[in-house]
């Protein structure tokens, strides 16, 4: 009997969910199966490299991250269960808190050792062969009876099923450009190592990587937080945040084991598809239709908060274009907003009615997938979602830890780092070096820079160096909105000659966002995984096991909800 032939192509933490998926499946009885792992570098591992600086740091906490899975995460599927990175920690590192934002390197470690794991558990199948093949993929393509992964050598793969699992499609470029840019911060500190101690660098952005590049920039120099402030090793240079809101994000509030979300009241998937019925097409208006689902979810939870606390969480997911008279005056409202929120992340969930408000974006992120998921938005709408709104929940729910906001205010007492000129600074050139100039100020105020790290990616990355896969699927897949692929529910690739056409390629993880909402996570243990459960979808008829009975089709219970 011929095998069945999968790839997976780009093999980062998604990639090894997928191998974790077929390893669950054929333990259960079927036609052989050949598992082609294309992968240049080491398995498991993506962006999450075993050799960086501890404070290079992770932003879930260490108990919402496994590799392995368990019934409550595929309810009615096979799973292989494991050690998650909480538990892998505690027996390998010693004692670790359930919450503790541990170094991204450890995470590395725990990725090398699962795909070792899962090898090990693959090699004494009847069923399953597995084989490495250390190599990038150039393109693939579907056709009748299956696709074709060519790789850069030349040679040609025939499988039933391509997963394409390529991840973040980051890659180094050159430090600094001439004209003092760089476009790719990573990998740190190699990218920044060469900035001058006397040098101003204008930061574009304020999230995760903006975090990473100023703790390279001060910790990765010497420098030393202290219970007084932060003690400068007079090694970091003077660092300039901007970005377009001008405001800090949210830090991450602190949280307990037990915490589960309460059920959803008005952003369900149920509310979604009766909005759909009363549409032409089935395409819903964001603004229209699910942003007031949303700001009713988020009050619905704040029955005991005040006037300023509700203000403040409608302030936040309704932002408006704000001025300041002065630039010192923005600088003392920043200060002073950030100040406040980082206390409201202290007091954490299920005591600070705004962190519970505001949380709503993450626990019950399948209300907003359930809007983006096909029929999906109309054009301009889903514009407006992927640039605008999806900024909005990530500087609301997903920013810095709580740590990361406190540490940023030390820093901006000491003067190593100070604000951009307000909201929607414009930034230019200026002789050999560059410049950032306020429109929102009543006061005309510029900041003058030696150079300019991107601290922001952009989605989705469309560039045959970067992932030459995505790229190659755009050659013959239906064009998607603003660039991103079109995926049907299920993960397959849509060709251009319609949605009726065979279904053999099958994209996961960031290079699906845009056809979908939020795939750039690791699984969480005990919870039901939407990322393990789509998947199922595209695995199980493939190896003969049907789909899985946990697919999405109505909302989840409480109990199977926590924020991820």
């Amino acid at each position: 009997m011929s095998p069945v032939r999968i790839a997976v192509i780009g093999v980062g933490p998604r990639g090894l969910s997928a191998l974790e998926r077929v390893i669950s499946h054929t333990a259960l009885d079927g036609s052989p199966v050949e598992l082609l792992l294309i992968e240049p570098g080491e398995l498991g591992v993506g962006i999450h490299e075993a050799k960086q600086p501890d404070y290079l740091l992770l932003n879930t906490i260490a108990s919402q991250l496994t590799i392995f899975s368990d019934a409550r995460m595929t309810p009615g599927a096979p799973v292989t269960t494991g050690p998650d990175f909480f538990e892998w920690c505690g027996q390998r590192h010693g004692a670790v808190e359930f919450d503790d934002f541990l170094p991204r390197r450890l995470l590395g470690e725990y990725l090398q050792w699962a795909a070792g794991e899962l090898l090990d558990r693959a090699s004494g199948s009847d069923r399953l062969t597995v084989r490495h093949l250390r190599a990038v993929a150039s393109s693939v393509r579907q056709d009748s009876d299956g696709a074709t992964v060519t790789l850069a050598d030349g040679a040609e793969h025939r499988v039933d099923l391509a997963v394409v699992t390529t991840g973040h499609g980051i890659a180094a470029g050159p430090p600094v450009t001439a004209d003092g840019f760089i476009a790719m911060p990573y990998p740190l500190p190699d990218q920044v190592d060469a900035i001058a101690d006397d040098a101003t660098v204008a930061l574009l952005g304020t999230g995760l990587t903006a975090m990473d590049v100023i703790a390279a920039l001060t910790v990765g120099r010497g420098g030393e937080f202290t219970e007084d402030g932060y003690q400068p090793s007079g090694r970091e240079p003077r660092i300039v945040l901007a970005n377009r809101t001008g405001w800090l994000p949210c830090g991450r509030p602190a949280t307990t084991r037990e915490r589960r979300a309460a059920p959803a009241a008005f952003l369900t998937q149920a509310a979604v598809a009766e909005l759909r019925e009363g549409t032409e097409d089935g395409r819903l208006d964001f603004r229209r239709d699910i942003e007031p689902l949303i700001l009713r979810e988020a009050l619905g939870r704040m029955d005991s908060a005040t006037p300023e606390e509700t203000a403040t969480v409608e302030r936040i997911l309704r932002p408006t274009r704000e001025t300041s008279p002065s630039y010192e005056q923005y600088v003392a409202e920043l200060v002073e907003r950030a100040s406040a929120d980082l206390r409201e992340a202290e007091r954490g969930l299920g005591t600070s009615a705004v962190k519970e408000g505001l949380e709503i974006l993450r626990d019950h992120r399948d209300g907003l997938r359930a809007a983006v998921d096909p029929p999906g938005l109309t054009e301009e709408s889903h514009r407006y979602f992927m640039s605008e709104y999806v900024p909005l929940v990530n500087r609301t729910v997903i920013g810095p830890q709580k740590e990361r906001i406190d540490e940023l205010l030390r820093l901006m007492a000491a003067g190593v780092v100070v604000p951009g000129p307000g909201p929607r600074a414009e930034l230019s050139r200026d002789g050999d070096g560059w410049v950032l100039t306020s429109t929102a100020l009543d006061e005309p105020h510029r900041i003058a820079a030696d150079l300019v790290i991107k601290a922001n990616m952009d989605w989705p990355v469309i560039d045959p160096e970067l992932d030459p896969i995505a790229c190659s699927l755009r050659d013959w897949a239906a064009p998607g909105p603003d660039g991103a692929l079109r995926l049907d529910r299920d993960g397959f690739v849509v060709q251009a000659e319609g949605p009726d056409g065979p279904r053999a390629v099958a994209v996961f993880g960031p290079p699906a966002e845009g056809a979908s909402y939020y795939n750039h996570y690791v699984p969480s243990p005990g919870v039901w995984s939407r990322a393990l459960t789509d998947l199922d979808r595209v695995l199980g008829p493939v190896l003969g096991t049907g789909r899985s009975n946990g697919s999405p089709g109505s909302d989840l219970p409480a109990s199977n909800s926590q924020s991820l």
